[in-house]
């Protein structure tokens, strides 16, 4: 897609979720790094209404850059509420999205795509099992930036600063997740890991990327 912030660009897929595409699918299925937005990428301010809120978290652009590096996708999944409540619309997601790559670009980064989900139990007329699956932990976004992008879910991770990030990652049958938190956050990841689904905390990006360099990014 081309500029976000231009209404003619934007892609509302059903059952209402944004769906940015920004990089062709791959010639051959590939494992990607999939983030969070609020906390990960930049800083949790609440409801971030303006692009003047807009301030990357040290450390993301570093853990971006490596994934690019890397040859892995970078893929956003986030949980927009703020949509359903009537706090702002999608001409203010889509500034803000357009605020966030013009400052990933400087730092010599990039997102290939982004999914955002607008859905909340209590805002959300009709809430059900189809808004649920893409309301994070479920794994609805997951599975459709995929399915965009051609991507090996089982060989790849996913970086958040909630609990529900690393549920969602697990539901979509990833190889792993890594919360964003102080080592006594690791509690809340309790009975999320599986045989197959690694959980690990690191206290910033960059940590993130240096755990990865093991995993994600390794030999690439």
């Amino acid at each position: 897609m081309g500029d976000p912030a231009q209404p003619g660009n934007w892609s509302i897929v059903p059952p209402g979720i944004w769906l940015d595409i920004r990089a062709a699918r791959a010639a051959e299925p590939r494992p990607a790094l999939f983030l969070d937005r609020d906390g990960v990428v930049i800083h949790d301010r609440g409801f971030i209404t303006t692009p003047a809120e807009v301030a990357l978290l040290p450390g993301a652009a570093a853990l971006i850059r490596a994934a690019n590096a890397a040859g892995a996708p970078v893929l956003v999944a986030t949980n927009q509420s703020g949509i359903d409540r009537a706090l702002f619309g999608w001409d203010a997601f889509a500034a803000i999205e357009a605020r966030i790559a013009a400052l990933l670009a400087a730092a010599g980064a990039a997102v290939d795509a982004t999914a955002a989900c607008p859905f909340h139990p209590d805002f959300t007329a009709g809430y059900g099992a189809a808004h649920a699956h893409y309301r994070k932990p479920g794994a609805g976004m997951l599975f459709a930036l995929s399915e965009a992008l051609g991507l090996t879910l089982s060989e790849s991770w996913m970086v958040g600063d909630q609990p529900r990030d690393i549920e969602a990652a697990r539901n979509a049958g990833l190889a792993g997740g890594i919360l964003l938190s102080d080592p006594a956050g690791s509690a809340a990841l309790d009975g999320l890991a599986t045989p197959t689904f690694a959980v690990q905390t690191a206290r910033s990006p960059r940590e993130a990327a240096e755990l990865l360099r093991a995993t994600l990014f390794a030999g690439r």
